[in-house]
């Protein structure tokens, strides 16, 4: 997921841009090995689980930060429709990520 925030609408966000799952992974696997020990599959699948539900809050948190945010700032920004943007994702990922685990997949 990626704003523009030099764009006419840096409320659209981009959500093609955020990484796949393997991308992820790796990403994951590298975090966790620079304490200096390689993690087990076990370990990277648990941390990968936990990024997931918690991304599904990031959603949720963001979505009602703009719903908030179009009734006590003056920026010329869509809240509104960021909000949407965000709540859409939380509903469209909800039942994905709480039902299912990474290893599943």
């Amino acid at each position: 997921m990626a704003a523009d925030y030099h764009s006419e609408e840096p409320h659209i966000l981009d959500y093609t841009k955020y990484p796949d799952l393997d991308e992820r992974k790796r990403f994951v696997q590298t975090y966790l090995s620079s304490s200096g020990e390689e993690p087990d599959a076990e370990k990277i699948k648990d941390l990968m689980n936990n990024i997931e539900k918690y991304t599904l809050a990031s959603h949720l948190v963001w979505g009602l930060w703009g719903i908030i945010s179009e009734h006590v700032n003056d920026i010329d920004f869509d809240y509104m429709e960021y909000a949407r943007q965000r709540l859409a994702q939380y509903w469209l990922k909800k039942p994905e990520i709480l039902s299912c685990r990474v290893d599943d997949e």
